[in-house]
Formats: C-alpha cells, sequence, structure tokens
C-alpha cells in the first residue's frame, strides 16, 4: 500500500462533497437561502484553498503532478474503450480535466452567486443584475454535470483497474502494483525488464516517500534517491 492522498487534500474533498450537494439541496427554497448561501461560502473558501495547495504542494493533489492535457485525456478514455487503460497513482489524464473543470466551474459559480446575492452588476453594462444571476445558475448546472461525468469516471476507472478510488479518498491509500505483479497474473520471466523511464518514475516515487518519512532533510536527498534505488531494485527482484 502506499499514501496517494494526504489528509489536507481528502479533509478539502469531502467538505467540498458535502458544501455543493448541501447548495445545490437549497438552491430553489427561499426558506433555505441562507443555509444556501453559507454552503457556498463554504464551498468557495474550499475551491481557493485548494487552488493554493495544487501550486504550493508536491505531492499528488499537486497540479505538477496532472497537468491538463487533453490530447492525454482522449488517448486516456480511448484506451479504456480499447480494453488497455494505463493506471495511474494519482489522477489519470481525463480525471485531471474532469478536476480543473470542476474548480473552474466552481470558482465561476462562487463569483457570481455571490455577485447575484449582494446584486453586484458588472459595470458599463456588461452585465446587469438578471444577466448574473442567469449566469450563475448556467455556470452552477455546468457544474454539477462535470461532477456527474467525474463520478462516472471514477465508477469506470474503479472498474477497470479493479480498484476503489472512493474508498482510496477516504484512507488515502493505493495499492501499488507494477506491471505483471498482480494477483492472478503469472509471475514476470527471468528476462523482463520494465522501460527506463517506468523504473525511473518508481525510483522518484520511493524517494519522495523516504524523503516524507523523514521529514525532506535537504542535505539527505541523495541518501533518499540510493535507499530509492536499492528499494525498487528488491521490489522487481522479488516479482520475478
Amino acid at each position: 500500500m502506499i499514501k496517494v492522498w494526504s489528509i489536507p487534500t481528502r479533509l478539502l474533498h469531502w467538505i467540498l462533497v458535502g458544501a455543493f450537494c448541501i447548495a445545490f439541496y437549497t438552491a430553489t427554497s427561499e426558506l433555505k437561502r441562507d443555509i444556501h448561501v453559507e454552503a457556498g461560502y463554504v464551498a468557495g473558501a474550499v475551491i481557493v484553498i485548494r487552488w493554493l495547495y495544487g501550486f504550493l504542494m508536491k505531492d499528488f493533489s499537486a497540479f505538477r503532478r496532472f497537468p491538463p492535457n487533453p490530447g492525454a485525456g482522449f488517448a486516456y478514455i480511448t484506451s479504456i474503450l480499447t480494453g488497455k487503460p494505463k493506471r495511474y497513482l494519482g489522477h489519470n489524464p481525463a480525471g485531471a480535466l474532469a478536476i480543473y473543470a470542476m474548480l473552474t466551474l466552481g470558482l465561476l459559480t462562487i463569483l457570481t452567486g455571490f455577485m447575484s446575492f449582494n446584486d453586484i452588476a458588472i459595470p458599463f453594462g456588461l452585465m446587469d443584475d438578471d444577466q448574473i444571476k442567469d449566469f450563475h445558475d448556467f455556470v452552477a448546472y455546468a457544474w454539477l454535470w462535470t461532477v456527474g461525468l467525474h463520478l462516472v469516471g471514477v465508477v469506470v476507472g474503479s472498474l477497470v483497474h479493479r480498484e476503489n478510488l472512493i474508498l482510496a479518498m477516504i484512507t488515502g491509500f493505493k495499492r501499488r502494483r507494477l506491471i505483471g505483479a498482480g494477483n492472478h497474473l503469472p509471475p514476470l520471466p527471468a528476462h523482463y525488464e520494465i522501460s527506463d523511464s517506468l523504473h525511473m518514475q518508481y525510483i522518484e516515487e520511493a524517494a519522495y516517500y523516504i524523503a516524507e518519512r523523514q521529514g525532506f532533510q535537504a542535505d539527505h536527498s541523495w541518501e533518499y534517491w540510493l535507499q530509492a534505488e536499492k528499494e525498487v531494485a528488491h521490489m522487481l527482484k522479488n516479482i520475478k
């Protein structure tokens, strides 16, 4: 098992889920308007923190770990249809696009909702109060549809990769699986070798978690790398 999602990531995720559900449940009720507004504020705060977290952190939640790439996202969806999808420890390329879309639409929803609630119009006649309210409804439902697609992707990803992605977002852990190391697959042949890029990826991930356990001491970075090389070499030896 390998830790993929940190506690802050999981907390932000589930708080946003709760605020999102409450906001949509109370959206059409005048009696629950205050609850709707408060849920929107909570969602807005979470989204802003998530944007900052994505740019500042270095774990699997960092944006540099899953940059937006429409071509890679389409290729990943195609690979699912052909039955040969690549497994990712973090977000897959299609999931990454959904994350960016949800964060962007969510931020627009909160901003337009705040403007609509406080009767703030865009100056110079660009948008009056009614137009802002209409735009708020539009981006809110676009956000809802994107969330729906994200949920479909989570279910499909869980099925094709035989892992519970929802549970992983609760516990923070996923099971590391090297090529050919599945429980129902035959052992690797003695001459089998993984690609250099995949080998380097395993070493980078192992070095990161070694550094995390030891407090990210900069003067020990080379030691982390050497230890990671040994761990990966041992792991590959054991699965052959």
